[in-house]
């Protein structure tokens, strides 16, 4: 099935980076609404006589909303936006009625929420020439073009915004929580001394004071005066320990940093040390002490390119690994940077793989009853070939894709692709059921089981054709979301079987509330299990507790003659692993059922 994505995607502006990083230096992206820019989009609704009205910045990947006036949600991907296509133009972009407009006649945001019919957009362009995004009007009807009237009403509204834009830029160089210099001023001077030779190489220190989901608590729990006590009292501590003379910058919520001129390492290593003990002893509020994480990164400026946009982002990376690793501070890792580098390349890359033809297919791992050795079914692993990096291993993507919008589009794809193998092996005689694995995010969506059951529909496939796998560790993010998305799909009549059993969060006793058929146990049980007793223990315990609750119990890892024998002796009810056979692809599927699918050797009593 083609993911739902606008086609085609907007062209990408020759000098993107540039205007990416003024983007940036605005700093207008995910900041709180303000009433000026409010006023603004009020007034295109009430002039233009449209039901919604943007501010949209467009990031790298995102369209964000600095003011909305008829639209609920706060950004939607790049891909999806009208306003992508109007960045590289000075002229209004103008769609009269999107569904006839083969850019957007496909785009989500024309045939789901929120219905776009009529789109008019002016960019939003800086003094040099980049576009930041537009003000837009959008309607759910079909309009005629706009009169000479309300394009002048458009762009002078364009003109409005950017002139507060500018204005508020121009405020200052101060936060006002804390009066120390903010990021602008940092980018400034970062840029300054990167001009002058007589500052030395120097370095860039972040320090996270808290993590943002921690800082976002305490914000709702005890209040914004609160949060910015804390702010005022880790800049406090901060600058306590810092050298004479270096100054303090205070970037956003909970984010400050410094540039260090001179001192070596052992200097380096000390003032961190110092920094780091301050900022983790609890903060006192009211006489209740509260506790965050924090994260420290530095980056020498030889080690980065010399744009300040890329010091600062290189020390904040560094600062982001410490809060993950939970290490008082961290170094720049050019390692590291190339690995989150590739992640974001890959999240581009699978967009356009899921429209093409050639990068993402499906291979077929058999299934085989251990008490006849008769092949029983298939579970459907998803393979892509990137065209410039070769293979990509489904446990590096899927990850990445569950972290984003994309994860949608991409399960829809594998259950599109699955059941059209599915309806043509039936169409054959192949009468096997297919498994499916499925993510926690996908459970969680209210809908999943409406639109698995317009799939089936479309595809004319019996919901006992196919089988979902989920992971245990999924069943325990939403226990009420992911229970009812698994009775209402085992109403369907689809099986579902828990994967990789045994190493998520459950134990073995919620087996008796989840809503499943069949229990698969991970392979990392299987591949000793016939010579190491304390995995013979537990598989032996599992497979009796599963029977006993009506549960059928498969085995995945299987790779030895051993363990297929141990497991059949025992109990096991299906077996699945290299044993048997590889994940094949569809014809090669067909061949080996055609040979005769698996033989093993007779087993010795």
């Amino acid at each position: 099935m083609t993911p739902a994505t606008a086609k085609p995607l907007a062209p990408i502006p020759a000098r993107e980076e540039d205007r990416l990083a003024m983007l940036q230096r605005y700093e207008l992206l995910d900041t709180p609404a303000e009433a000026a820019f409010d006023q603004i989009t009020r007034l295109a609704a009430k002039l233009l006589k449209v039901p919604v009205a943007l501010i949209s910045l467009v990031d790298r990947d995102r369209q964000w909303f600095k003011s909305r006036v008829g639209l609920p949600v706060q950004e939607t991907p790049r891909e999806h936006a009208f306003c992508a296509h109007a960045l590289d133009s000075d002229a209004l972009l103008v769609v009269g009625d999107a569904r006839q407009d083969e850019r957007f006649a496909d785009n989500p945001l024309v045939t789901g929420d929120p219905n776009i019919r009529f789109y008019a957009g002016a960019p939003l362009r800086t003094a040099d020439g980049l576009a930041l995004g537009t003000i837009c009007v959008i309607d759910d009807q079909p309009r005629p073009p706009l009169t000479p009237e309300e394009e002048e009403a458009l762009r002078d509204l364009s003109a409005m915004t950017m002139a507060h834009i500018e204005a508020r830029r121009a405020v200052g160089y101060l936060h006002p929580v804390t009066s120390l210099s903010n990021r602008f001023r940092f980018l400034a001077d970062a840029d300054a001394l990167a001009d002058d030779p007589a500052s030395g190489s120097g370095m860039a220190v972040v320090i996270d004071a808290a993590a943002s989901q921690q800082y976002a608590e305490l914000t709702r729990v005890l209040g914004q005066v609160c949060a910015d006590a804390f702010e005022v009292d880790c800049a406090r501590r901060i600058a306590a320990c810092l050298p004479d003379r270096t100054r303090l910058y205070h970037l956003s919520p909970a984010r400050f940093a410094f540039i260090l001129l001179s001192g070596g390492d052992g200097d380096l290593a000390a003032t961190l040390d110092r920094v780091s003990a301050a900022v983790r002893n609890p903060f006192q509020y009211q006489g209740v002490p509260i506790a965050t994480s924090s994260g420290i990164g530095f980056v020498h400026r030889s080690d980065v390119a010399a744009e300040s946009v890329e010091l600062l982002r290189a020390a904040t990376s560094a600062a982001h690994q410490s809060l993950e690793t939970q290490k008082p501070w961290c170094a720049y890792d050019e390692e590291q940077d190339r690995a989150a580098h590739r992640a974001f390349l890959l999240l581009r890359s699978l967009t356009e793989a899921m429209d093409g033809q050639d990068q993402l297919h499906m291979a077929y791992q058999p299934k085989v009853d251990l008490r006849t050795d008769r092949c029983i079914g298939a579970e459907a692993l998803l393979r892509w070939t990137h065209p410039e990096l070769g293979p990509i291993s489904p446990a590096e993507f899927v990850p990445l894709a569950e972290r984003t919008a994309l994860v949608r589009p991409l399960t829809e794809w594998v259950i599109g692709a699955v059941l059209t193998q599915v309806a043509q092996w039936h169409r054959r005689g192949i009468a096997l059921p297919v498994s499916i694995n499925i993510s926690m995010l996908d459970l969680g969506s209210g809908d999943f089981t409406d639109r698995v059951e317009a799939l089936l529909a479309r595809h004319d496939v019996r919901a006992d054709w196919i089988d979902f796998e989920v992971t245990e560790s999924a069943l325990m993010t939403d226990r009420a979301e992911v229970d009812r998305q698994l009775l209402r799909l085992r109403r369907l009549g689809i099986e579902v079987e828990i994967d990789d059993f045994g190493t998520g969060q459950s134990a073995l006793s919620y087996l008796k509330d989840i809503p499943a058929t069949a229990v698969k146990i991970d392979q990392r049980f299987i591949r000793s299990i016939a010579s190491e007793r304390s995995d013979q223990i537990m598989v032996r315990s599992t497979i009796d507790l599963a029977h006993d609750l009506g549960y059928l119990v498969i085995a995945e890892g299987v790779e030895t003659d051993e363990a297929y024998d141990w497991l059949r002796l025992h109990g096991c009810d299906f077996g699945q692993g290299y044993l048997i056979s590889r994940p094949l692809a569809p014809a090669a599927f067909e061949e080996w059922l055609a040979a005769g699918a698996f033989r093993p050797a007779a087993i010795q009593v």
